[in-house]
């Protein structure tokens, strides 16, 4: 049985200037597409990847956990942004028989079939957990191997959707911007990834931009890649190179630039501020 896929915003990213274009834009992106959007609206944020729960199989069913974020409660400024995951789940009807019982970020989660991703900041964010009990109660909630990542420090949120992005099967999508920043990095992560995953590395034929990381934060949709662009016309020469690169790494899907430079200069992008609800 093929389920129903809504992509969800949150209300937020409508009460920006900045922001409400990009808003706008997905919602028209995804009415030409056929996939319903719908919006969040009991958030204080608009980052909802991070504290909405994250799906755990293709029939609906997701896992829950605590969204305490260090970079928001240790702040008393910021403590306002923290979203209670319950109540921004309060007008979904959404399975969740799995609570990991734990601090994490939805950003922190790539799944690639039967193994999961996340960087090693889990073990700053849980300290009263031994490192190895954690490990192994997230490997049981999750039905999953856990792979680990370092955690990039320049990097505040220490998420691993920014680093990787599943392509499906044994594949996954390495950001390339450590490769000239942080060799020794680079290093690491294929280090650690080689002995799972096939590791595609996307390869922009133009100078950098620092912000160049931002297109690994795409939006992928059963028909369409949606990808962030640092150019109102998508006309610079990193995002003509990225959208010339997506489209041999994607050749049956649809690419389609979103201006997200807003969103790219806080931190994020397309993939950080949606989240896919499974309808059943």
């Amino acid at each position: 049985m093929k389920h129903k896929i809504v992509i969800y915003t949150s209300s937020h990213l409508r009460t920006t200037p900045e922001t409400v274009c990009i808003a706008n834009a997905i919602s028209k992106v995804l009415g030409d597409l056929g996939i319903e959007h719908r919006e969040l609206n009991n958030t204080n944020d608009y980052w909802c990847r991070d504290y909405m729960p994250v799906l755990l199989s293709d029939d609906g069913v997701y896992a829950k956990y605590k969204y305490n974020p260090d970079y928001l409660k240790d702040y008393i400024t910021k403590q306002k942004y923290i979203t209670e995951q319950d109540v921004a789940c309060r007008d979904l009807n959404i399975c969740t028989p799995t609570d990991l019982g734990i601090v994490f970020d939805g950003g922190n989660y790539v799944r690639c079939d039967d193994k999961v991703i996340m960087t090693d900041k889990i073990f700053m964010e849980n300290p009263e957990w031994k490192p190895l009990d954690l490990l192994s109660h997230i490997t049981e909630k999750l039905s999953a191997e856990i792979i680990l990542l370092p955690w990039d420090m320049y990097d505040f949120c220490g998420h691993a959707d920014g680093m990787v992005a599943s392509l499906g099967g044994n594949k996954i999508l390495l950001n390339n911007c450590w490769k000239n920043k942080d060799k020794k990095f680079h290093k690491r992560l294929t280090k650690i990834l080689e002995p799972h995953f096939d590791i595609v590395e996307p390869v922009y034929n133009c100078k950098e931009d620092k912000y160049s990381w931002c297109y690994l934060n795409y939006l992928q949709l059963p028909n369409a890649i949606l990808l962030p662009v640092l150019s109102k016309n998508a006309d610079c020469d990193n995002d003509i190179a990225a959208i010339e690169t997506f489209s041999r790494l994607f050749p049956l899907l649809k690419i389609i630039p979103i201006y997200s430079r807003p969103l790219i200069e806080d931190g994020g992008a397309l993939h950080c501020v949606t989240w896919e609800f499974v309808e059943i």
